[in-house]
């Protein structure tokens, strides 16, 4: 599967993501809140406005998202190989594994500001 990616504005991507953080607890979990975003990243949606990413100036990958299973992957590598994605930040659990596949490895773990909660992990491409 090939998901193609295109250039969004803050206000389309925000949208989007608002919109899926409501329809998936799962996402709402996973990725910050539309606000918390910074109007100077890039951002990318699929034609569908299904899927998303940013990437921050400082090579950052943030806020994937995607309501259609499947996508994760090819996004994840659009998102490194084309989109000049190094390095992220994902909360422990089945995000590091999953990171992992695409070369990236843990750099620093910090505990999780609401206590109980999984630790917040920091990657870089190796």
């Amino acid at each position: 599967m090939t998901t193609c990616m295109y250039p969004a504005s803050f206000s389309e991507y925000t949208a989007a993501l608002d919109w899926a953080r409501h329809s998936s607890e799962r996402i709402a979990r996973a990725t910050s809140a539309p606000a918390e975003m910074p109007r100077e990243a890039r951002y990318y949606l699929t034609s569908d406005f299904q899927s998303g990413f940013g990437v921050a100036k400082d090579g950052t990958l943030i806020g994937l998202f995607t309501l259609v299973k499947g996508r994760g992957t090819d996004m994840v590598w659009t998102a490194v190989l084309h989109k000049g994605a190094l390095k992220l930040d994902c909360f422990d659990g089945f995000l590091t594994d999953y990171y992992k596949q695409f070369g990236f490895m843990e750099t620093e773990r910090v505990p999780n500001w609401t206590q109980g909660e999984p630790d917040v992990v920091f990657m870089s491409l190796v």
